[in-house]
């Protein structure tokens, strides 16, 4: 039995992530997936500028539109307007981004397979061994980057209970139904989230998101909202998808098994943003085996170090979600401040940086006292 560097399970961002840093390395990667390529997902696709800078490559090619003008509403009578002079966020299809970044993997030299199901993981002192029904499969590692039902993380973690998911439905509005629309975010619709437009070329990407548990979205309540937004369109190609989150509060143990994006908890529930964290933590993965393959025990302690800064930020993020969707009216008046309004936009493109973000806020207390 040939037995791989690594084997990556899942070959959205998170998988490819990982599979094209490993790969580029030097290394022999085996990528599984269920799925063959292109193929339909589920996906608002919208890529921030910390995304498009964290890649490895150009997605130039699979770039449908971009974004420099945000319009956040927080009913149809308050919308506030973020502008940046360059493009800060970039609107791709999924079904186009995921191919795209497939066939960049297999070019950097990994080797793709498709699979029915995984049965079972066995880990041992060196290696990991994955049942998939038709044949038993080896690696010196194992990277789960299977999405939110991963079968990885059911199998490896002994219990998912730092684990939840929310759920989005989007649909597609033809241009010429839904002509002029910018980027918007709209918190009226739903509780605990937020109804989007993303302006995509030929078409608008609509959808609703919550991660409220007891918040019903389906089809009705879709339609429903597209209509309130464009009288008469209808939606086209609607889908569902889940979201899931926990790896601000998830602790890695396995040696040799690590878990990226959806499958590890890798989203922002204030944003539902989901494909940067995968590409990050994707990447952290690869560097840890990339470590491991010399020194095997290292390998954990670096993707617990790798990927400190991303849970930290996704704490951060979880609180300031729980705050935000619970205090939405004073929220939507904190956003709307011209002061702060550079800073939520910088934050959206470029990342959480808490520093600074305290002390835009100690000056507009400052200013407001010196007002008074």
């Amino acid at each position: 039995m040939k037995t791989w560097d690594a084997i990556v399970v899942g070959a959205g961002p998170a998988g490819c992530a990982a599979a094209y840093d490993l790969a580029a390395a030097g290394h022999e990667v085996l990528l599984l997936d269920r799925a063959g390529f292109p193929r339909e997902k589920a996906c608002a696709g919208g890529l921030t500028l910390k995304t498009v800078q964290a890649l490895r490559y150009p997605v130039e090619p699979v770039v449908r539109q971009k974004i420099s003008l945000m319009h956040l509403e927080r009913d149809a009578f308050r919308s506030t307007c973020l502008r940046r002079s360059s493009p800060y966020c970039f609107m791709t299809v999924r079904q186009e981004l995921d191919d795209f970044c497939f066939r960049r993997t297999l070019d950097a030299g990994a080797k793709f397979q498709r699979i029915r199901t995984i049965e079972a993981i066995g880990e041992n002192a060196d290696s990991v061994t994955i049942s998939t029904g038709d044949e038993v499969l080896r690696a010196r590692f194992l990277v789960g980057a299977d999405g939110v039902h991963s079968r990885v993380r059911q199998l490896t973690c002994g219990g998912d209970g730092w684990f939840w998911r929310a759920f989005a439905l989007e649909a597609r509005v033809s241009r010429d139904q839904a002509a002029g629309q910018e980027l918007v975010f709209d918190f009226a619709p739903v509780r605990d989230g937020y109804g989007w437009i993303f302006p995509k070329g030929d078409h608008v990407n609509v959808g609703l998101y919550s991660f409220a548990r007891d918040e019903k979205i389906d089809r009705a309540r879709l339609a429903a909202y597209i209509r309130s937004r464009f009288a008469t369109a209808s939606g086209e190609n609607i889908i569902g998808q889940y979201a899931g989150f926990g790896a601000a509060i998830h602790r890695p143990s396995a040696p040799r098994v690590f878990l990226a994006g959806d499958a590890g908890g890798f989203v922002d529930p204030l944003t539902g943003e989901g494909i940067y964290f995968a590409v990050v933590s994707g990447q952290a993965a690869a560097q840890a085996i990339h470590a491991g393959l010399t020194s095997p025990a290292a390998a954990l302690e670096r993707f617990i170090l790798a990927t400190a800064k991303l849970r930290a930020d996704l704490a951060v993020s979880t609180s300031a979600a729980r705050w935000f969707y619970g205090n939405l009216d004073q929220a939507y008046r904190f956003l709307a401040l011209r002061l702060l309004r550079g800073i939520v936009l910088k934050t959206f493109a470029n990342g959480f940086n808490p520093g600074v973000l305290a002390a835009r806020v100690r000056r507009l207390r400052a200013r407001s006292h010196r007002e008074i």
